[in-house]
């Protein structure tokens, strides 16, 4: 399973990706919109993205209207910021799941092996 994590705080990269390499994963990590846009534009084998909203050259909601949208991969938010209208506007616009850091690694692989089960992308 491909998953695209894009994220710029480097202890969360360093932890997710022995996370998911831990657990059979292949975790791609970019950490701005732009890198993001051009791996997307690449790359039409990513079975799931883990998207930051708060990113050094944008916003993480944007990228998601813009461009990740259109591509029907499952997202999950997993961001800071954990006001109510931002956790509505992530499910609203379409995100599989917004998750608030700080988060649990395990809460997040859970919740990720879900969405890949649900959409037939898991093989076990």
């Amino acid at each position: 399973m491909n998953i695209l994590l894009i994220e710029d705080t480097e202890s969360i990269i360093k932890g997710l990706t022995y996370s998911f390499e831990k657990n059979n994963y292949n975790l791609t990590v970019k950490t701005t919109i732009k890198d993001s846009k051009e791996h997307l534009i690449n790359n039409s084998d990513i079975d799931l993205i883990i998207l930051d909203i708060t990113l050094p050259d944008g916003n993480g909601f944007e990228l998601f209207e813009n461009t990740i949208k259109s591509l029907r991969v499952p997202t999950i938010f997993l961001t800071a910021k954990d006001e109510e209208d931002d956790i509505v506007k992530g499910l609203d616009v379409g995100a599989e799941d917004y998750i608030t850091k700080p988060f649990s690694t395990k809460e997040l692989m859970a919740r990720v092996n879900r969405i890949l089960l649900r959409t037939k992308k898991l093989l076990k």
